[in-house]
C-alpha cells in the first residue's frame, strides 16, 4: 500500500507539472486522441473495435466525425504514438473520460508490474527487501515519469513485468497462462513503443538465462568451459534475433541503427529545445567511431544531469538521483575490492542481466540523447536495474541468487 500510495502520488504531480508548469505536452494529445476511439466504440461498437484494432488509413480516419471527435493525425499515423491512445481508451472508459482519474488509473495498474519485479528482486536478494523496495517501488524519477500518460509509463511497466515474466518462464521453466499471456503483451509494448529496449534487453536476458543455467552446475571447471561456448551462442543468436526483426524494428535494424543515433543526437542539439542540452561530439558513422563515445556517453547515461546542468526544478529531481547514483559508484571503486565486486557480479545471473542491460541503455541513451529534458524520461527503465546492482554490491555480502525460503514465491504469486 505504501508503493501504490507513492504510484498514484507520482501521477498526480506528474499530472499537475504538466498542466500547470509545461502547460500541456504529448500526455495531452495521447488524452484528446484517445477520446474519439472511445466516442467511435460507444456510438458503434463493431466500426469502433475495428478501426481500433487495426491500423491508420484513410477509410478508417473516415469513420471520425465531428460528433466522436478526430485523434491528432500526427498521434494516429504512428504505430507506437497511436498505441499509447489505444491503450488509454480503457481507462478513459472506466473514469468517465476524466484525464486525472485515467492517469491515477494507468498508474495503478502500471504499478503492478513494478511490484511483480519488486517480489522478483526480493526473492533473489537475501534480506535484500529494502534493497528492492527503493529500486522497484519509491525511485523518485520513476514514481514520477512513469506514472502518467506517456509512452515511458507504458515501456517502464513493460520492462518491469518482462524481467519478471523471463525469470519465471524461461529460468524457471514455470509456465503459467497469465505470465505468458501478459509477457508477450509486454514485450509487444516494448517493442511497438520504444524499440531501442527491446534491442538491449535481448542481451542482457541471454545471458541470464544462459548464466542461471551455468551457474547449477556444481562442478567448477565445466562452468568455466562453458562460458565462452556460452558467449559465441548469445552473439549468433542477439545476429539471428535482430536479423529476423529487421522489418519490425524500423529505423533501430542493425543496418540504421549508427545513422539512426547520429540524426536523433543532431536534431535534439537544436535551440528549439531550449538549449537544455549536452554535447559528446561529433560521431563517426562506423563502429569504432560509435565506441570511441562510450566513456563519455555512458557517463551522461548513467550519471546526467548533475547538479551543475541544472536549469529548473524538475530536473533538480534527476540531478539529486545521479549524484547519489555517481557517490555510490565512487564508494565501491573506493570501500571495495573491484575485482571482488566484478566477481560477485558475474556469479549473480540477476546482477549480470542488470550490468547487461544498464550499460547497454544508459550507452544507447547516451549516444543519441542530447537534450537532457529526454534523457531524464529515457533512462527510468535502467533506473531499478542499475539501482539494485550498486546497491547490492555495495551493502550485501551474502550469496544471490538464492530465494529465501520464508517470501519465496509461490504459484499464486505469478498471478499479475
Amino acid at each position: 500500500m505504501l508503493g501504490l500510495g507513492a504510484k498514484i502520488l507520482g501521477s498526480l504531480g506528474y499530472v499537475f507539472i504538466y498542466l500547470f508548469y509545461y502547460g500541456g505536452g504529448d500526455t495531452i494529445s495521447y488524452y484528446n486522441s484517445a477520446i474519439p476511439f472511445l466516442n467511435l466504440i460507444q456510438q458503434s461498437p463493431f466500426i469502433g473495435i475495428e478501426v481500433f484494432f487495426d491500423g491508420y488509413s484513410p477509410e478508417n480516419f473516415s469513420f471520425f466525425s465531428e460528433k466522436t471527435g478526430y485523434p491528432l493525425m500526427y498521434i494516429y499515423i504512428e504505430r507506437n504514438t497511436a498505441l499509447v491512445s489505444k491503450i488509454v481508451v480503457p481507462f478513459l472508459f472506466l473514469s468517465f473520460k476524466s484525464y486525472l482519474l485515467s492517469s491515477i488509473l494507468i498508474a495503478s495498474t502500471a504499478y503492478l508490474c513494478s511490484w511483480k519485479l519488486f517480489q522478483l528482486f526480493r526473492n533473489l536478494v537475501p534480506s535484500g527487501e529494502r534493497i528492492a523496495a527503493f529500486s522497484t517501488l519509491f525511485f523518485p524519477s520513476a514514481l514520477f515519469w512513469g506514472s502518467g500518460i506517456s509512452k515511458d509509463t507504458v515501456t517502464y511497466a513493460s520492462m518491469c513485468y518482462v524481467a519478471y515474466g523471463i525469470y519465471w518462464l524461461v529460468i524457471k521453466r514455470r509456465i503459467t497462462p497469465v505470465v505468458l499471456f501478459f509477457s508477450i503483451v509486454t514485450a509487444y509494448f516494448i517493442l511497438t513503443i520504444k524499440a531501442y529496449i527491446f534491442i538491449v534487453l535481448i542481451p542482457g536476458a541471454l545471458l541470464w538465462i544462459f548464466n542461471a543455467s551455468i551457474s547449477e552446475i556444481r562442478n567448477r571447471f565445466i562452468r568455466l568451459a562453458l562460458v565462452p561456448f556460452t558467449l559465441i551462442v548469445t552473439i549468433l543468436l542477439i545476429s539471428f534475433v535482430f536479423t529476423s526483426l529487421s522489418d519490425v524494428l524500423g529505423d533501430y535494424s542493425s543496418d540504421k541503427i549508427i545513422q539512426k543515433a547520429i540524426v536523433t543526437q543532431e536534431d535534439l542539439k537544436r535551440d528549439y529545445y531550449g538549449g537544455n542540452s549536452f554535447d559528446i561530439g561529433t560521431i563517426e558513422p562506423s563502429t569504432i567511431g560509435v565506441l570511441s563515445k562510450l566513456p563519455i556517453a555512458l557517463f551522461y547515461g548513467f550519471f546526467g544531469p548533475t547538479l551543475v546542468h541544472v536549469k529548473n526544478v524538475v530536473m533538480l529531481l534527476s540531478a539529486f538521483e545521479n549524484t547519489f547514483f555517481l557517490v555510490l559508484t565512487l564508494l565501491i571503486f573506493v570501500f571495495r575490492n573491484p575485482l571482488r565486486s566484478i566477481k560477485r557480479i558475474l556469479d549473480s545471473p540477476l546482477l549480470t542481466f542488470c550490468l547487461m542491460f544498464s550499460v547497454l541503455l544508459g550507452f544507447g541513451i547516451g549516444l543519441t540523447t542530447a537534450n537532457f529534458g529526454a534523457l531524464v524520461r529515457f533512462k527510468i527503465p535502467l533506473l531499478p536495474f542499475f539501482s539494485m546492482l550498486l546497491l547490492t554490491v555495495y551493502f550485501k555480502k551474502e550469496t544471490l541468487d538464492k530465494p529465501k525460503t520464508k517470501h519465496s514465491s509461490k504459484p499464486s504469486e505469478n498471478r499479475p
